[in-house]
């Protein structure tokens, strides 16, 4: 914290501007050592000068001062918006670290205004994802804890356990008052109901990380059922090659595909049947581990001719969810609903023309349905971490703990411990009190510069 850090804030690659970020107690020495108009400079003002080094001029650029601790990181820090070229970019960096500043390590930046009291770790973690979000939900989501609204649900859960904490304390401490069979029949319900809640947060995991990550969508069935044929339809583009020849596709082939505010990662499999040839066992083995770790599985069968065994053979190896996509559909359909129930079970299933995009959208429309996270539900507050996610849940199993200690009329000491604990998981989630090897593990992952 005691260096001044300098790193590009935008990406590598040449465009019309490139940002470079300067923070720490000398950014202002350094301003004055490299921008000629550092005199004009004011808290949050674009001022246009020149980055000047041994006398020379580099590039023409605006300058922004920030104030401390009114900036992102919340010390004393600059921005120089200059052309977005890559040797003009590594020589005003070169100019800046030659006045006394270091590069910035990844998420130092972030690191620093989470250690500054600018951000908890839940908005830092939510700088990362707002960053790597891939579709608009994930963006809106991001945004949505960047804001704080799990931060400020975690206090409030918080609160409320230093509040039982209190009571359950004066229990202990007061022990002439015997105060304890009052406090602990007043106690529980409030205590469920925080479970309850704690539980319920902890639950929207799985849409959380549907909207994040995307949804593994396998394709799969016999061969020349039109596995290719309905990827590229989604892909809206000839992603896979394409025949009547059995077999064409040997390997898995993916693409990423938005729908509903959701993105699907696609991948096309191949054909799944008793194959003989070396390389068509090989793909077939690939296209089974491709299903056995797919959240979704659109099973294809031509529509335009009867199920069969094979059709039966190739389901038998989805793990997952399903639906099934009758193919074909302009071909005329023959494959009945009572059909796909007799040999899949009771999966939903979409009649479609791969080649004329008949039925397409409602396909896509099934899809967003077996997501249940469209675009909406990224306006409500989603836990996206795994991190978060655990910690919820082992805060929930303390505060069980101290609901059974109640029940069963164990100490109030034994209770407090519980609730301790509790009150720490959900203290790490924010920041309170996690330890220095999980907050570098979790800046390890950002980008540098930001």
């Amino acid at each position: 914290m005691e260096d001044t850090i300098v790193a590009p804030a935008t990406g590598a690659g040449t465009g019309a501007i490139s940002v470079i970020r300067v923070s720490g107690p000398r950014a202002k020495q350094i301003a004055e050592k490299i921008f000629d108009n550092h005199n004009k400079m004011k808290h949050a003002l674009m001022v246009h000068g020149k980055i000047l080094c041994g006398g020379r001029c580099v590039d023409e650029v605006m300058g922004v001062w920030f104030s401390a601790p009114n900036s992102y990181t919340g010390e004393e820090s600059m921005e120089i918006y200059c052309h977005a070229s890559a040797p003009g970019v590594y020589e005003i960096i070169k100019c800046i670290t030659d006045a006394g500043a270091r590069m910035a390590e990844p998420g130092e930046f972030t690191r620093r205004a989470f250690l500054n009291g600018k951000m908890d770790l839940t908005q830092a973690e939510a700088v990362c994802d707002f960053i790597a979000a891939a579709s608009n939900a994930g963006a809106r989501a991001a945004q949505f804890q960047l804001q704080g609204s799990l931060k400020d649900r975690i206090l409030g859960f918080q609160e409320r356990l230093s509040d039982l904490l209190a009571e359950a304390l004066a229990a202990v401490e007061y022990p002439e008052e015997d105060l304890e069979l009052q406090i602990a029949q007043k106690a529980a319900p409030y205590i469920k109901e925080l479970h309850a809640e704690i539980n319920a947060l902890a639950e929207t995991f799985e849409t959380g990380t549907v909207i994040k990550n995307g949804i593994l969508t396998a394709i799969a069935g016999k061969p020349n059922v039109g596995k290719s044929s309905l990827l590229n339809a989604l892909a809206g583009r000839e992603r896979a090659i394409v025949a009547h020849i059995p077999g064409t596709t040997r390997d898995t082939v993916e693409h990423t595909v938005p729908i509903g505010g959701v993105f699907f990662n696609l991948t096309d499999t191949a054909g799944i049947w008793d194959a003989r040839d070396e390389i068509e066992q090989m793909g077939v083995r690939r296209s089974v581990d491709a299903l056995s770790s797919a959240q979704l599985t659109l099973f294809v069968v031509d529509g335009s001719a009867p199920i069969n065994g094979d059709d039966a053979n190739a389901f038998s190896h989805v793990g997952g969810r399903a639906i099934a996509v009758l193919n074909k559909s302009d071909l005329g359909q023959c494959v009945t609903g009572d059909d796909i129930q007799k040999n899949f079970g009771d999966v939903p299933f979409v009649s479609v023309s791969a080649r004329t995009g008949e039925g397409m959208e409602g396909l896509r429309e099934a899809m967003a349905a077996f997501a249940g996270a469209d675009a909406s539900a990224a306006e409500g507050l989603l836990v996206t971490s795994a991190r978060h996610q655990g910690l919820l849940l082992l805060a929930a199993a303390h505060i069980k703990d101290a609901l059974f200690a109640l029940d069963a009329g164990v100490d109030m000491d034994c209770v407090i411990i519980d609730l301790n604990l509790a009150w720490e998981d959900l203290g790490a989630i924010t920041g309170n009190t996690v330890t220095e090897e999980i907050i570098d593990k979790i800046f390890s992952k950002f980008c540098l510069g930001k």
